[in-house]
């Protein structure tokens, strides 16, 4: 099964690619032409909310350079673009995949299921696609930080499966900062154990790429970076509390097939999950809707609030009794779905990327086992990932959009003026010689603009 998850896996980060570069890829391209590895915020890019004002150095990006190296890295290649993109996904889709397949063989008794449930998700398939997005490279080591713990707690384990796990976790923390949410999932898990003494060598090669990382930083700029982050999170667009917890539970569907609980078992999850959807609903209230796309909402939130309860019974059927697997799974993917609504600055489907394999194979165990479980199961994977492809190639066609009518704009205004807009507008703009427009421009200059929202 292994090496089959991980063809699926290489396949659909190459097969599903966008022909143009898809949200925030563009940027990291323009970053990596001009990053220097060895002093990795030595740059700037008019970038909201900084549009018109550049500092020093770019060390209030909110994230650390890890993955900015890595994209540099795989330019120096010297391929086009489009490769470049295939060559930083591919190593990280195959390392994701076998992290996957490995803890789907340990903590799941029906394997293919659980890694169709995994694969077939909308989330899932536009996180592989997105190949030059960090999400994808932390969800990766993430996932082989895990695999690494569940094998190295077992009694006998080689230490190595520790030390291999923890170095992944480090980079993933060095990655994207909330990658280090797994850190108290995984202490809870060693203390219901009894081995935290045996897991020392874990969080100590954990330590050791983050450490490394930011010291380097700090002998650099001066300055320590997770702390600059922090203390300037402020200047960052952020959604309210309850915009980011509708967010999530309307978002979470899209990861399993949910229906799923409604077979013997776990029916009684749906109450406190219809009470979880309409305090949430209430509380956030979207005025602006209608009173049919209001039901229909709620329809969405109560499916992800069921799958929030789903693991929150396994995290404390495994805390009581002393079912490992259960209260791994469920502390993984509760501490990732917590960290979206608390510390992301909105709920976006790919921040969720880490959570669905735990999701998947705890859907898997609870309902696995009933033949009705297992069609409604199979019903999922087929309707997931037709869904899926449709978003990927929906999301094509709007980045392509985007390009076209920055081609439209140059072939309009033989003269190069100034424009606004992210994403795959900006990065044709630029590619045709235009200036981005920070608030001022000589007079009688051409500025465009996009008519679209993010």
């Amino acid at each position: 099964m292994t090496r089959i998850l991980v063809l699926l896996c290489v396949a659909a980060a190459v097969l599903l690619a966008a022909p143009v570069p898809v949200l925030d890829e563009e940027s990291y391209l323009a970053i990596g032409s001009q990053l220097d590895v060895l002093q990795p915020y030595h740059w700037w890019r008019p970038w909201p909310p900084w549009d018109g004002s550049a500092e020093a150095d770019a060390f209030v990006y909110a994230h650390p350079p890890l993955f900015l190296q890595w994209v540099s890295v795989c330019q120096g290649l010297g391929f086009g673009e489009l490769v470049t993109r295939l060559v930083a996904a591919v190593p990280m889709a195959a390392l994701f995949a076998w992290s996957a397949a490995r803890l789907i063989r340990r903590t799941c008794t029906r394997p293919s299921l659980a890694a169709a449930c995994w694969l077939a998700a909308p989330i899932v398939l536009l996180g592989l696609q997105r190949g030059l997005m960090p999400d994808l490279m932390v969800a990766a080591l993430g996932t082989a930080a895990v695999a690494g713990w569940r094998e190295g707690v077992e009694e006998g384990a080689s230490r190595a499966w520790l030390i291999a796990g923890g170095l992944a976790l480090g980079l993933a923390a060095f990655t994207k900062y909330p990658a280090l949410v797994l850190v108290p999932a995984l202490l809870i898990h060693g203390v219901r154990l009894g081995c935290l003494r045996r897991t020392v060598p874990f969080f100590l090669a954990a330590l050791v790429p983050w450490c490394l990382g930011e010291g380097m930083l700090l002998m650099v700029y001066g300055r320590l970076h997770i702390w600059e982050v922090l203390s300037r999170a402020s200047e960052i667009s952020r959604g309210t509390g309850e915009g980011r917890a509708l967010g999530v539970l309307v978002r979470l569907p899209l990861g399993v097939a949910a229906l799923a609980l409604l077979t013997r078992g776990t029916r009684w999850l749906w109450v406190p999950a219809f009470l979880l959807a309409g305090a949430v609903l209430v509380w956030a209230w979207p005025v602006e809707l209608t009173a049919t796309v209001r039901v229909s909402v709620f329809l969405w939130a109560l499916c992800g609030a069921a799958l929030i309860c789903a693991l929150m019974s396994a995290a404390w059927k495994g805390w009581r009794h002393t079912e490992p697997d259960d209260l791994l799974l469920g502390l993984w993917a509760l501490a990732v779905v917590g960290s979206v609504w608390l510390a992301h600055n909105f709920a976006a489907p790919r921040y969720l990327l880490p959570a669905v394999l735990p999701l998947a194979i705890v859907l898997v165990r609870a309902v696995g086992d009933s033949p009705m479980g297992r069609r409604l199961l199979w019903t999922g994977v087929l309707l997931q990932g037709c869904s899926g492809v449709a978003i990927t190639m929906a999301e094509h066609r709007f980045f392509e959009a985007g390009a076209t009518l920055a081609d439209e704009v140059a072939a309009a205004h033989p003269e190069p003026g100034f424009y606004t807009g992210e994403w795959s507008f900006r990065w044709r703009m630029e590619h045709h010689g235009w200036t981005f427009y920070t608030g001022q421009a000589p007079q009688g200059s051409v500025v465009v603009a996009p008519k679209h929202g993010s």
